[in-house]
């Protein structure tokens, strides 16, 4: 395994703030799928309405806490022959803060509590391109783990364009729209949709958080053994 060269800064910080980061992220998830599994109607009840909006809040925390994973993640890749460019890191920064503004606003009822998947997905985008290029700094494993768990997160974000598109337009309101005016009954289309959230959500949402721990512990790492 590749050590620090001497002069570069200590990934110590990053690291702790990605095991942070993926301990929120599976918190967060847990509290979803509980939502999600308990929900009987299109207006959830007020127990499973404060799920989804902890959930909400504590994504804000844990996508907030990877900007030092990604300026690590940046500094590191300058070590290989296809560094990261500065417009490559700044992408995943925007991407990182796009999609905790998102889920604010959509605490706030501004937007859809379901737009900040969009910028999620492009921030899934990104993990693709820089686990790419790190292949040869971070274990194989962990960037071909990376790639899957972007895809994910880039086919959950399809799910709103296309609803908005092809089903309904509400989700597109500003200010959001009051979930009782939506449909309740599912179009064939619309029924797709869901499995392709689905998919994404196993594929990307899940893992997440357990690809940021791991990245974390591994840059931990590295940190200690540039020390010793």
């Amino acid at each position: 395994m590749t050590t620090l060269p001497d002069g570069t800064s200590s990934y110590r910080p990053a690291g702790r703030a990605a095991i942070f980061s993926g301990l929120i992220g599976i918190l967060a998830y847990i509290l979803l799928t509980t939502a999600v599994l308990t929900r009987t109607t299109l207006v959830p009840s007020v127990p499973v309405y404060m799920m989804f909006r902890l959930h909400d809040c504590l994504v804000v925390l844990q996508f907030l806490l990877m900007t030092p994973l990604v300026k690590a993640l940046y500094d590191l890749s300058q070590q290989g022959a296809t560094g990261m460019t500065r417009r490559m890191r700044n992408i995943g920064l925007g991407a990182l803060w796009a999609t905790a503004i998102f889920l604010v606003l959509g605490l706030v009822k501004f937007f859809s509590d379901g737009a900040y998947t969009v910028s999620q997905g492009v921030f899934g985008i990104w993990m693709i391109a820089v686990c790419w290029k790190l292949r040869s700094l971070l274990p194989a494993w962990l960037c071909w783990f990376g790639m899957i768990v972007g895809l994910g997160l880039a086919i959950t974000a399809t799910f709103f364009p296309l609803y908005a598109i092809f089903v309904n337009t509400l989700i597109l309101h500003i200010p959001a729209a009051d979930p009782s005016t939506f449909p309740e009954s599912f179009t064939p289309f619309n029924a797709f949709l869901h499995k392709v959230i689905w998919v994404g959500s196993i594929m990307g949402m899940m893992p997440f958080p357990v690809w940021t721990l791991i990245t974390g512990i591994v840059m931990m790492r590295r940190s200690w053994m540039r020390r010793s």
